[in-house]
């Protein structure tokens, strides 16, 4: 459970004893210089990545983050009673979207301008006039007097502003003899490897211009009279100082490509590309002969291989030097033939004169080879001459002999270092207790501090996991709501379209069989006034043909063409209504397979929405997990500050306490 910020003090002041502070009275300068270096861990802890770190430029795999809002769980403090959380808590998501804003604006206005720049650069091509150089002679600069020169050089000299070999000469020296002897210096600082420079010759000429450039840059502005500031400008308008361009070129020494300045590594006396100088520390870690890198034969410093070389390469690097700077001589390898590593001095026992390897080889110090056990190297020539020393004279009373001498010096030294503390406590004891109890109290409060905000970071850092526990069970619960109303949406389409299409068959079979009713009722039609047709022809040509001779004969003879007519009619409208029946059927089905399309694209319709909306709750996830990241380090950031604050601007820290009484 947490406690407020009284609570959390009262505890920790509960919490330590005398004995905490025992250490005060014994050295109080070892205390001071603790409690300084705990002072600039928290000012470097303050000013680490986790407060100069910015935030991304809103591009996470192509999602802007800025755009979304933070989680509520960021907002929730379940449990949480300390006043100084609850600030923190709230403050750093102020302080993130506040930062959020000045970069989006930021930008903004770099586009702004940047659109105003080239429709500026369009306008002046437009309105473009052909070049017409005008050529301005030269005016003559007025002749300085050589007296004014020396004097200058005089002044220089006395202020102490740059040194002797910078002026232009000394009194009485001609004015052409002086701009000879600058134009010398000038060369000197300005020559180029490809004139044949030795390496120690361009060592040294790089060692002087950083002495003369650090000379001149140590001059007080507000100290030095006119005329020197007047001669360390004309200075810095020359050559000698010129501000080094990061795209001029300059030429590898291994390679001989040209490369950029920033983009290659300076040594003592040449520059390398990157590739170039890995592969001179791949060669130089690879190969005892090339240790360490060297650049005609001057060595690089570490400082500079370990800033541009990969952290693969540094771990072997460091290897090698631990191992290489030992002496041949010193060095302990593996006695197995298939091991042979070399032992670190941490894994060998001076005492047992045994090294173990980093796969359990023990091998003896003494002889190098596989370790004797409990028994002694028959090599040990120490061991050998003391054994035979012993056979030679009475041992028992050589021991005793030295024991009484390595008594009688350890009671000397004993003695006087007894003296040499009492005096230095005796001295230190008349101005002492003031400081000794500042530093006592100061310590105590400083404990507190750290306990309290330690508590305190423990119970954030509980919030933050719970805080993301939240978070993250709120995204899993809309995952599976929109799943589940992608499912619902889903099946309640397929119902709709079932029913429609149901519907749509019910309906299909009503209009064929209504249109083969309508061609039914057609035909009875057709066949009734046949029917009828035939029978009054029938009855007339009986009329007719009644009293005659074969008259049934011929009655049947002339109603056959008749028939096959009739006949023919019945097949032919058969054949049309059969055709007009196919096409009302394809009508039909084609009205149906339109229908289909539409369900289908209404499928497609419903399952690309529920991929832009699981896109966009993805998306969303995505930009939470950054906020919570990005306000997870504000308020690490602000911790860290308040507790320096509390720290350092404490009116009773032993700080203030000391500035009070300079300032006195």
């Amino acid at each position: 459970m947490t406690t407020s910020t009284v609570e959390l003090h009262t505890l920790v002041s509960a919490s330590l004893g005398p004995e905490d502070c025992i250490d005060f009275y014994e050295n109080p300068y070892t205390a001071l210089g603790k409690l300084q270096d705990a002072v600039k861990r928290k000012s470097e802890q303050l000013e680490s990545p986790i407060s100069t770190e910015k935030p991304a430029d809103g591009d996470i795999n192509g999602i802007d983050w800025h755009e979304y809002d933070p989680p509520a769980a960021l907002r929730k403090t379940p449990n949480v009673t300390s006043q100084i959380l609850l600030d923190i808590v709230f403050t750093s998501i102020e302080n993130v979207k506040t930062r959020v804003g000045q970069e989006q604006r930021l930008k903004k206005e770099a586009a702004e301008e940047a659109a105003r720049r080239t429709a500026e650069e369009e306008q002046k091509a437009k309105g473009k006039e052909p070049y017409l150089p005008i050529f301005i002679p030269p005016e003559d600069p007025p002749a300085e007097s050589s007296g004014t020169r020396v004097k200058n050089s005089e002044d220089l000299v006395m202020s102490g502003a740059v040194p002797d070999f910078v002026l232009l000469g000394p009194p009485g020296v001609p004015i052409k003899e002086e701009k000879r002897r600058k134009f010398a210096l000038r060369n000197l600082f300005q020559r180029s490897p490809e004139g044949g420079e030795s390496s120690a010759a361009g060592r040294a000429r790089e060692a002087l211009q950083h002495k003369l450039e650090t000379k001149i840059m140590s001059v007080d502005p507000k100290s030095a009279d006119p005329k020197t500031l007047e001669a360390i400008a004309a200075l810095k308008k020359t050559r000698l100082f010129k501000s080094t361009d990061p795209n001029a070129l300059v030429e590898c020494v291994s390679c001989l490509d040209d490369v950029p300045v920033k983009h290659t590594v300076k040594v003592p006396c040449h520059s390398y590309c990157r590739d170039c100088f890995v592969r001179l520390v791949t060669a130089a870690v690879q190969n005892e002969q090339q240790w360490p890198p060297k650049c005609c034969l001057n060595q690089i410093p570490f400082k500079t291989v370990l800033k541009n070389i990969p952290d693969e390469l540094k771990k072997t690097f460091h290897e090698r030097s631990s191992e290489w700077e030992i002496p041949v001589s010193e060095r302990v390898y593996c006695h197995v033939p298939d091991c042979g590593v070399w032992i670190k001095p941490g894994k060998i026992s001076l005492a047992r004169r045994q090294a173990r390897c980093e796969r359990n080889h023990v091998t003896c110090t003494i002889c190098r080879g596989q370790a004797h056990g409990n028994n002694d190297c028959p090599q040990d020539q120490d061991l050998n001459l003391t054994n035979l020393l012993a056979e030679e004279e009475e041992a028992e009373e050589l021991r005793d002999i030295l024991a009484q001498i390595e008594e009688f010096e350890r009671q000397e030294a004993w003695t006087r270092e007894i003296e040499r503390l009492e005096n230095e406590r005796l001295e230190l004891e008349r101005w002492q207790a003031e400081v000794e109890e500042r530093l006592k109290m100061e310590q105590v409060r400083r404990q507190e501090v750290e306990i309290k905000y330690q508590q305190l970071r423990e119970m954030l850092d509980e919030l933050h996991e719970l805080q993301q526990v939240m978070a993250d069970s709120k995204q899993d619960e809309y995952a599976r709501d929109l799943a589940a109303e992608a499912e619902s949406a889903k099946k309640q389409l397929e119902e709709r379209q079932q029913a429609e299409r149901d519907n749509l068959d019910s309906l299909m079979q009503i209009k064929i069989r209504a249109r083969e009713d309508k061609y039914d009722k057609e035909y009875a039609a057709r066949a009734d006034l046949e029917r009828q047709l035939e029978e009054d022809y029938l009855a007339q040509l009986r009329d007719f043909w009644a009293d005659k001779v074969d008259g049934e004969e011929r009655v049947e003879a002339s109603m056959l063409p008749l028939r096959q007519r009739m006949d023919l009619a019945y097949r032919t409208w058969q054949r049309w209504r059969d055709d007009q029946l196919h096409h009302y059927r394809t009508k039909l089905e084609d009205e149906r397979t339109v229908k289909e399309e539409l369900m289908y694209s209404a499928r497609k319709r419903n399952d690309a929405a529920y991929v832009d909306k699981e896109t966009d709750l993805t998306r969303r996830m995505v930009a939470e997990k950054k906020w919570i990241q990005e306000v997870i380090l504000e308020r690490e950031r602000l911790l860290v500050g308040m507790e320096l604050r509390e720290t350092e601007d404490d009116a009773d820290s032993l700080f203030a306490a000391e500035t009070n009484e300079n300032n006195e």
